[in-house]
């Protein structure tokens, strides 16, 4: 790509300069114009790929008479402004430019957009060729008709380890082209290389050496997928090979995928039931790093696949739970951990690797797990959540009370009766009196248990005293409860 930098300083250009030969080593040609007058000569000589401009330095007459010139011999413009007026606006609207900065500039930015120019650059010497990369895009997409592009070339896609180096991976692939006699087509997250010839097994042999070489270059791992079934249309050969890159997703990189050998996903619910929900706290509540990993580990068992979609749903529901249990410790009011849980939500929905989802997901868990534990020494958690989530649990248990919880929290019994009171509006006593008598509730019109067999499924040892409470909060007996319904 060639890039010229216009402005009156010198030294800012310089830098700029400096930034890109580092970032696109070899992949830019940079040429620098500090004299305004000079600027149509050097457009013309030139001829850019791409203009950074400083706006401030063009009056409008003089943009005017330059838009040709623009036009003519050069590619995106990009502008940049000390002031962001609305005149300097105005000006960036007439030139149509891309994207307007305001001084510092943000190189990461600009960084971003050039990458994008480039990738729309046509690296092509002739008409002929621009026509036959036209027709290449075209059938790869739109076009169903068989042509000799699908059935005289060998179809390939790769792709990069980390997608911000697709743009070096491209100039990469275009200068070792030539030896190995092959094409190649940058797409937005991918790069089609057809191998001019049909023996499969040089295909091979040119796609392991390629995967070396650009781990020796950059330090990072390729996937290549391989066409290999029958003689079909460019658009097809697409889809089948993009299909079996998928399998990355289980996988990593530094393999090859071929078309032909693709996995079965197996049907998966991807919502967490409520047993798996009880199973996550219980392990995050206990400290159960193991039981977590367990857990996570089952779905990626060896030959056993599951659409990337439903995985990542399932994540996070179980990202869900884990928020729970930082909600009750206050964890969440941690900056570093929210941030960290918010980073982590990202990795599960748009990272490619799925083991790597899964470490980050654990090693956050572990993180979480150890600050819960001082939590609960310096009493810093919530006792009236897990109380409540205790009572939810155990309800059933008739040994379940206010001494039982409030040893198992390692509190007084006063305290926690204070505390509940407090928060919930009602005694302890009570709620549990509640939990119990709606559970009843339930079995009373779904079962024909008799009346003492689900008192004593609740936690009532008496069922005479069941049937007491049961009137005081629901106004009937439970036999009449149940007539009722």
């Amino acid at each position: 790509m060639r890039l010229l930098l216009m402005d009156r300083d010198p030294a800012e250009l310089s830098g700029i300069r400096w930034f890109l030969h580092t970032y696109f080593p070899g992949d830019v040609t940079i040429e620098m114009c500090t004299s305004m007058s000079e600027a149509p000569q050097s457009i013309q000589q030139f001829e850019p790929d791409a203009i950074l401009l400083n706006i401030d330095l063009f009056p409008n007459n003089r943009l005017t008479a330059l838009n040709h010139v623009f036009q003519k011999y050069s590619g995106a413009i990009l502008a940049m402004t000390t002031e962001p007026l609305f005149k300097n606006a105005l000006k960036a609207i007439d030139l149509q430019v891309q994207h307007l900065f305001v001084k510092p500039i943000d190189l990461e930015i600009l960084k971003q957009k050039l990458t994008t120019i480039s990738l729309r650059v046509p690296q092509i010497n002739n008409a002929v060729e621009r026509a036959t990369d036209e027709s290449f895009y075209y059938q790869l997409f739109i076009d169903s008709k068989p042509s000799s592009i699908e059935t005289a070339r060998h179809f390939t896609m790769i792709e990069p380890e980390h997608s911000e180096t697709l743009n070096k991976l491209f100039n990469w692939l275009q200068q070792t082209a030539i030896h190995y006699h092959m094409q190649v087509y940058p797409l937005s997250d991918s790069i089609v290389c057809l191998f001019l010839t049909n023996d499969r097994k040089i295909v091979e042999k040119d796609v392991r050496t390629l995967i070396k070489e650009w781990r020796l270059t950059s330090n990072s791992s390729l996937n290549i997928g391989i066409y290999d079934g029958e003689p079909t249309t460019l658009k097809n050969m697409y889809i089948f090979t993009k299909r079996a890159l998928h399998q990355s997703f289980y996988e990593g990189f530094g393999h090859i995928f071929y078309a032909s050998k693709q996995f079965e996903a197996q049907p998966f619910d991807p919502l967490l039931t409520p047993e798996e929900q009880q199973l996550l706290i219980s392990s995050l509540e206990e400290g159960n790093l193991e039981a977590v990993k367990t857990f996570l580990y089952r779905l990626s068992n060896e030959g056993i696949y599951y659409e990337q979609d439903d995985l990542r749903i399932h994540l996070t529901s179980v990202l869900a739970q884990i928020r729970r249990f930082m909600l009750k410790y206050k964890l969440h009011e941690k900056a570093a951990i929210e941030q960290n849980y918010r980073q982590l939500f990202h990795l599960i929905i748009e990272h490619p690797i799925f083991y790597t989802i899964l470490n980050g997901i654990i090693l956050f868990t572990q993180r979480l797990i150890e600050l819960a534990r001082e939590a609960r020494m310096e009493k810093r958690a919530d006792y009236v959540e897990l109380a409540i989530e205790i009572i939810d649990q155990q309800f059933q248990d008739s040994r379940l009370s206010l001494p039982f919880v409030a040893h198992k929290l390692g509190i007084s019994p006063n305290y926690l009766s204070t505390i509940f009171s407090k928060k919930q509006g009602l005694p302890f006593k009570r709620y549990l009196q509640q939990a119990r008598i709606h559970s009843a509730m339930k079995m009373l019109v779904e079962t024909d248990f008799a009346i003492s067999e689900i008192a004593h499924l609740n936690g009532f040892e008496d069922s005479n005293y069941f049937i007491k409470i049961f009137k005081q909060l629901i106004g009937m007996t439970p036999n009449r409860y149940r007539k009722s319904y």
